[in-house]
């Protein structure tokens, strides 16, 4: 059977959104009757481990980059292999280059102008429409999948129904899968402390420090509010659609909320976040905070509040983001692999 082959990886440091988005992609393409193979490194296969629906093959990478680039140039000869995904900042141009020369086209998922997408044949970057001119100068020959119908969401999201506002109650908190910048207990202590009978839901990630879950662990115990703590959740779907309001650090969590139809306050924690976050919020479906050097507790708490006591405006931004909400971005993606491959044969 034909195979998609993925290269990616996580860590406590930059977390999981590369892999659950290349999971999102493996899922449409089991679909389709496609194999995935994932090409990971430890961390990431601790977090892959722990899924109780993951889709796909589970391959250790090599430890140095000139072994994993024949290792995946191997696999793909090996898998019938018809796409190389790569996601992740830490591939060198080099690399790119190498890859590129395997008997299967290389699909670069970018967020930064990763250096080497000259490489690529198929670029996808959802939030990279302002770049179009860019990629195609460096790039003139690939397929560009461009903007929001290519976000990349799992099943889960693509049959989940959202529900009206006036049927949502919790107030969500979730700073990613690793949350490195140690936000989730201080921003919990605040809006709990601002809206002491609001029902809160705190989603914490695999790759959470243990000390920083002991502490927050801590904090609910002994705390008088309604705190319910989820950790490692497997249906982030269903979890958003009884989102009142979601105060999220932003990266792909946004493109799930957006699908969701959930209100939300992001916070860009890193420069690769901005334009995608910045899009969303002259959307009208959320705000925007800037938390990447410090993180204004005060304005946010501010911000929360007024949102949350008022509904109609909730209500309007849930709609807003129905005229969004893009759920199919793999099968998108799919469609153009499958395009590069007819005109390769024609």
């Amino acid at each position: 059977m034909s195979a998609v082959l993925f290269c990616t990886g996580g860590s406590r440091e930059t977390g999981i959104g590369h892999v659950m988005r290349c999971q999102a992609l493996a899922q449409a393409a089991a679909e389709q009757g496609l194999d995935s193979l994932f090409v990971v490194n430890k961390p990431a296969r601790q977090f892959i481990i722990e899924r109780h629906d993951w889709t796909g093959r589970l391959i250790l990478a090599a430890d140095s980059e000139q072994a994993l680039a024949s290792q995946l140039t191997a696999l793909a000869a090996e898998h019938a292999t018809v796409a190389i995904v790569l996601d992740g900042y830490g591939f060198s141009e080099s690399l790119l280059r190498e890859v590129s020369q395997a008997d299967a086209p290389l699909v670069l998922l970018d967020d930064i102008r990763q250096p080497g997408f000259q490489y690529a044949d198929i670029l996808c970057n959802p939030a990279g429409e302002a770049w179009r001119e860019e990629y195609t100068q460096a790039n003139p020959t690939s397929i560009l999948c461009l903007g929001t119908r290519y976000r990349l969401l799992r099943r889960e999201f693509s049959v989940t129904q959202p529900l009206p506002i006036n049927q949502r109650f919790s107030l969500t908190i979730n700073m990613g899968g690793s949350d490195p910048c140690g936000f989730t207990l201080p921003v919990l202590e605040a809006l709990t402390a601002a809206l002491p009978d609001a029902p809160f839901r705190v989603v914490t990630g695999p790759g959470m420090a243990a000390d920083a879950l002991d502490a927050l662990t801590r904090f609910i115990s002994e705390s008088d509010g309604a705190i319910q703590h989820v950790h490692n959740c497997q249906d982030m779907a269903d979890l958003w659609i009884n989102a009142r309001l979601a105060v999220v650090a932003a990266g792909g969590s946004q493109f799930e909320l957006a699908a969701c139809l959930t209100p939300s306050v992001l916070l860009t924690v890193a420069a690769n976040q901005r334009q995608a976050s910045h899009e969303a919020a002259g959307q009208g479906w959320c705000e925007v905070m800037n938390a990447e050097e410090s993180l204004d507790l005060a304005a946010l708490t501010a911000s929360v509040k007024a949102l949350w006591q008022d509904e109609t405006r909730l209500e309007a931004m849930s709609r807003v983001a129905s005229d969004v909400a893009v759920t199919d971005g793999a099968w998108q993606l799919l469609a153009a692999i499958a395009d590069w491959r007819n005109d390769l044969a024609g």
